[in-house]
């Protein structure tokens, strides 16, 4: 489903009012993108991450399992689904593969993947994939020992309404309602000076090098600096 960027820079800002502009631009493209490709409506992606992290990218759950702003469950990306213990004790690998998760374009594209896999996934259980099933999937809602899949609770209708409450404040016959599209062309602007302000502001003039101590006679260090030398060295390799 393909919206405007001013609409789904619009929802951000209901939920983040002080996030600076280019920073929801990169958002709001990103998920303009992937609700094209893969067929969703944008303002369900602004709605998830409302309640995940408010739009804020380097979040991380208190039980350390889900990263940045969809809240994606680390130990089933990339290298992390090989660690042991990815929460306690990562391999490096796994460290990048979080460190990326808290850049935000990079993990909304996995909110997107994810939007996919569990519409897939409550096709092939139930039969249906609607919202609020693949929405309840994305949460984790599904129980194998019961046989139950894709059940919303009480939190994943929390999110569809915030989905309908915000098509109703964003949107008048379709369109941007004049008051949300001047907030968004405002901050717009504002970024622009704020860009073209700092383009004039003068360079800070490159500080001159340091000067080299002096060695001693014939071009070779004196006793002294080499005892000095010898000393520091000791000590970085003791202290390590």
């Amino acid at each position: 489903m393909l919206r405007p960027l001013a609409v789904i820079i619009a929802g951000m800002y209901l939920t983040r009012p002080g996030m600076p502009y280019p920073e929801a631009e990169r958002y709001a493209k990103v998920i303009q993108a992937e609700a094209k490709a893969r067929d969703f409506d944008p303002l369900s992606a602004v709605a998830i991450v409302h309640f995940e992290t408010g739009f804020f990218p380097e979040l991380v759950s208190d039980n350390g399992e889900d990263y940045g702003l969809g809240q994606i469950r680390a130990r089933y990306v990339g290298a992390c689904k090989n660690d042991d213990d990815p929460v306690n004790h990562p391999s490096e690998e796994c460290k990048a593969v979080k460190a990326k998760l808290l850049q935000g374009e990079e993990n909304l594209r996995w909110v997107a993947k994810l939007i996919t896999r569990n519409r897939k996934f409550c096709k092939e259980k139930t039969g249906t994939a609607w919202f609020q099933q693949w929405l309840a999937s994305y949460q984790g809602l599904n129980f194998p020992k019961q046989k139950r899949w894709c059940q919303p609770k009480k939190k994943t209708w929390r999110v569809v309404k915030y989905h309908s409450k915000l098509k109703q404040e964003l949107l008048a016959s379709g369109k941007l309602k004049k008051k949300h599209r001047d907030l968004v062309e405002q901050k717009r602007k504002e970024a622009e000076a704020d860009q073209a302000a700092e383009s004039k502001r003068p360079k800070e003039a490159p500080h001159p090098p340091k000067k080299q101590p002096r060695e001693g006679s014939g071009g070779k260090k004196s006793a002294v600096q080499a005892s000095t030398s010898s000393l520091v060295m000791t000590l970085v390799i003791d202290s390590n």
